[in-house]
């Protein structure tokens, strides 16, 4: 999907109970999500297209909470976009089984 839909495609899914378990940017700025229902009470945050310095400032916003959420999924494109999804501690584990039945590995490592 073109980047400047982006937004209005989250909040329409978000509307409907889906949210994007992993985000990818491609070079030519178009974005693909894997859309999940998680559970209730899960909380999440996306974030795509960003430069390494933009992730890195969201990644550590997220690890100074007073509960960090937890680093989901992660894909750096050929033009060296991030696009990343975070989600609350107590709903790691669902997220990922979730990713591992379509094929998708969680994110490891915050050295990227």
């Amino acid at each position: 999907m073109s980047y400047d839909l982006t937004q209005a495609a989250v909040d329409f899914c978000r509307n409907l109970g889906f949210i994007p378990a992993y985000s990818e940017c491609s070079s030519e700025n178009s974005v693909r999500y894997f859309f999940w229902k998680p559970p209730q009470g899960a909380l999440f945050e996306v974030r795509s297209g960003r430069t390494k310095d933009k992730f890195e400032e969201i990644d550590n916003t997220n690890m100074k909470r007073d509960k960090p959420w937890w680093l989901l999924s992660l894909h750096i494109s050929e033009a060296g976009l991030y696009s990343a999804v975070w989600i609350t501690a107590d709903h790691f584990e669902t997220a990922k089984a979730f990713l591992a039945a379509h094929g998708i590995t969680t994110a490891e490592s915050l050295d990227v």
